[in-house]
């Protein structure tokens, strides 16, 4: 019988898993991704004879004034670069280059793609990630383009970059090709041009339906746009590929394979139900192929990450006690937490308290050790030491909630989202006051109960987006002493 570190705090712990859409205009990105089919589970030297080979570009803003501008494409190639780079250790070496706006130019993109990537091998592994406006040329409609930062829509011959059929994959010696694109045509151009610019990217992908080894990956239907969803922080169809070559595709596999198919299935149908049916990716590859053929690899655990976490109180006569789910606490009183996990992982606590402010407890240098890597079987104590520093309720009454999130890898995203928490002025900084004790401040403006509730949805909503492997949620009431 395996025996609990915290058998007390058994009924203290609350799991929160919650998500919300809604959609709004997105942008075009073209991916292109090569990846051997003989990748097998990461902790062999599966990719120990194998290198990769990346260019990515994401362009938000163009020079020509004519074309929209685009929130999220950058990021979309940043997210991806990031991916690539926590990845890279499957790899013999990794060679990748990203170019975002202005960097962006035909030029460079041009250069990149013929030169850096020419030294791949058949075995190696190359992406092209395109994020950006796509085009027809007005007066040649069966020619597609990328449009480069420095591209003229009235020349789109000599200033965009051809995506044809004879030079796409001229000078790459990968043998395993799939194309990914998030094709939405709307970049200020008129109707008619939009409508052939669909028709053009349907003709360019129809051509793998007839190459072996070979894969188009498409958003969505020529006739229909891309969509994005803020939260995410890309865009929908984007954010599912990455969350599907985290792991998400891998479910029909227990070595951690994902093939084309699996992809696929798993990007259309997260992108299918973020959109209400509104957006539905195609898959174009030659029949049977995209089964039978792997693209990447995920790590495969034999169980699940467990982490066990005990939150106390400190009553008056000094007994301390644990913190259940619902409890009622009085001003004044005394909180600590402590937790371990059975594998090393990252973790991060967050306190949200009574007027809507969030402050980070772990990692947070002024008050405790540690960047937020935990080793297996390591107990944390927190604010630092068990029994000799806790937590101060403050004279603010109201619902206090604190999450303990906890991911095997470090999880960039946990990162953004408190990045996103401390530029919108909700952060609440953790001081020492006096001699003895961590206490929280009391110097925040009361919310609303309407407006504190709007904004724990927002933080529930982007601790699913995450994607953590152990989401730990405890609520209790602060009451008037």
């Amino acid at each position: 019988m395996k025996k609990s570190l915290f058998p007390m705090a058994q009924n203290a712990l609350c799991f929160c898993r919650t998500a919300i859409s809604y959609p709004s205009f997105i942008f075009l990105v073209a991916i292109w991704m090569i990846f051997p089919p003989f990748m097998t589970p990461a902790n062999a030297s599966d990719l120990s004879n194998s290198e990769l080979y990346a260019v990515l570009v994401g362009i938000g803003k163009y020079r020509d004034t004519k074309l929209n501008q685009l929130e999220l494409s950058p990021k979309d190639a940043q997210d991806f670069h990031a991916f690539l780079k926590e990845r890279e250790k499957l790899f013999k070496k990794s060679h990748v280059k990203l170019f975002i706006n202005e960097q962006a130019t035909r030029e460079n993109v041009t250069k990149s793609i013929r030169d850096d990537l020419k030294p791949a091998g058949k075995d190696d592994v190359v992406i092209i990630f395109l994020s950006g406006h796509g085009a027809s040329d007005p007066v040649r409609t069966d020619e597609f383009y990328f449009l480069t930062y420095d591209a003229d829509v009235e020349n789109l011959y000599g200033s965009a970059l051809p995506m044809n059929t004879s030079g796409l994959f001229k000078g790459i010696d990968s043998d395993r090709l799939i194309l990914v694109s998030d094709a939405c045509h709307s970049g200020g151009f008129s109707s008619a041009l939009e409508k052939s610019t669909a028709k053009a990217a349907d003709t360019f992908f129809s051509i793998f339906q007839s190459l072996q080894g070979r894969f188009g990956f498409a958003s969505s239907r020529p006739d229909e746009k891309s969509w994005e969803i803020k939260k995410y922080g890309n865009s929908i169809f984007t954010h599912y590929v990455l969350k599907g070559l985290r792991g998400g595709a891998c479910r029909k596999s227990g070595d951690g394979v994902i093939t084309v198919k699996d992809l696929y299935d798993y990007v259309y149908e997260g992108t299918r139900a973020a959109t209400k049916g509104m957006q539905n990716p195609q898959l174009y590859a030659a029949k049977g192929r995209a089964d039978e053929t792997p693209m990447f690899r995920t790590p495969v655990y034999d169980k699940p990450l467990n982490v066990e976490a005990l939150f106390v109180t400190q009553t008056d006569d000094g007994e301390v006690r644990p913190l259940t789910n619902d409890a009622s606490l009085k001003s004044g009183q005394r909180i600590g937490v402590a937790f371990k996990a059975d594998a090393d992982c990252f973790v991060h606590v967050v306190w949200w308290d009574s007027n809507g402010n969030v402050g980070r407890l772990f990692p947070n240098p002024k008050l405790t050790e540690g960047t937020g890597e935990i080793k297996a079987g390591v107990t944390q104590w927190l604010p630092y030491k068990q029994g000799k520093h806790w937590y101060v309720l403050d004279k603010n009454e109201g619902e206090e909630t604190i999450y303990l999130v906890a991911s095997r890898e470090r999880n960039p995203k946990l990162e953004e989202l408190y990045t996103k928490l401390r530029s919108s002025g909700l952060e609440r900084e953790f001081n020492l006051m006096g001699i003895e004790d961590y206490t929280v401040p009391d110097k925040a403006k009361q919310l609303s109960d309407q407006d504190r509730q709007r904004l724990f949805q927002k933080m529930e909503n982007q601790i699913q987006v995450v994607g953590a492997d152990k989401v730990i949620r405890i609520k209790f009431k602060h009451v008037a002493p």
